[in-house]
């Protein structure tokens, strides 16, 4: 289980030298301390962070449970109005950081721009562990039964909604093809838009906790790899585990964070038939 969370302000120039990114409070899920978040009692760890920024050189990670060893700091980033392909991504998911409930977490950053320049980080938060999908990926049986539990299946979404730029605007998927009845995991995802920094699920049921991850900007733009479950390039699977079930009537919104005011969206999920099982729509 993981939710996203995004830091962002401006800073000063100066390549080492580190000025403070504030925690963006606006449509936040997990609770604002001074200026960074203080950490969940049920996502106690550091999964993953990604920067972005037009000329950002550093990122670190700090809290209280890091010392005395020195905080994390980590570079290199990316550098840019967008991510760049393939995505500059701290990705801990394999050794998650562990972090002290109620602490406050805080985002520091450098760039060398010779102004002043805003920054942007994404913070991934779990509870240390990846969901396994509760069936087993394309079972060899699933050829005799095409409703058997386990099928693993891309499904497309073009929208034309005008987000806002610089917060987190929720567009509601348009599926290329109508899902038969029936409960899903999402396995993965993709988002794409002109000016688009990141995404993350809004789920219309329980758990309320947000995944996501970054947005491309052109086409041929590579993800981070375990954003997918299957991976371009890699015969590995299962990226960050499941990140969340729904049924075909309560599909998830989808929140896109845009530096403009984009006017057209689009997005690939990666999700597994679990059965058939239904429930009323909300």
């Amino acid at each position: 289980m993981f939710h996203v969370e995004l830091f962002s302000s401006s800073i000063a120039t100066g390549a080492n030298t580190f000025g403070q990114v504030t925690y963006v409070t606006a449509d936040s899920v997990l609770q604002p301390l001074v200026n960074g978040v203080q950490v969940s009692a049920t996502l106690t760890y550091l999964m993953a962070l990604a920067g972005v920024g037009p000329n950002l050189v550093h990122v670190r990670a700090q809290s209280p449970s890091m010392l005395p060893f020195p905080y994390n700091a980590y570079s290199p980033n990316n550098r840019g109005g967008g991510f760049e392909s393939p995505p500059r991504i701290w990705d801990l998911s394999t050794a998650p950081l562990p972090l002290k409930m109620t602490e406050e977490l805080d985002i520091f950053a450098t760039q060398n721009s010779g102004g002043n320049e805003t920054e942007y980080v994404l913070v991934w938060f779990s509870d240390g562990q990846k969901t396994a999908p509760a069936a087993t990926p394309n079972p060899a049986g699933i050829v005799l039964n095409n409703m058997m539990p386990g099928r693993v299946f891309t499904v497309h979404s073009a929208t034309t909604t005008t987000v806002t730029g610089g917060a987190w605007t929720q567009v509601v998927p348009a599926l290329d093809q109508t899902l038969p009845a029936g409960q899903y995991a999402l396995l993965g995802a993709r988002a794409y838009s002109v000016s688009g920094l990141f995404f993350r699920m809004y789920p219309q049921i329980q758990p309320l906790w947000r995944p996501g991850g970054i947005c491309v900007q052109a086409y041929d733009a590579m993800d981070p790899p375990n954003q997918r479950f299957f991976q371009q390039g890699s015969a590995s699977t299962g990226g960050w585990g499941q990140w969340l079930t729904f049924y075909q009537n309560t599909v998830p919104k989808v929140e896109f964070y845009c530096l403009n005011n984009d006017t057209a969206q689009e997005l690939w999920f990666d999700l597994m038939w679990l059965g058939g099982t239904t429930t009323q729509g909300t």
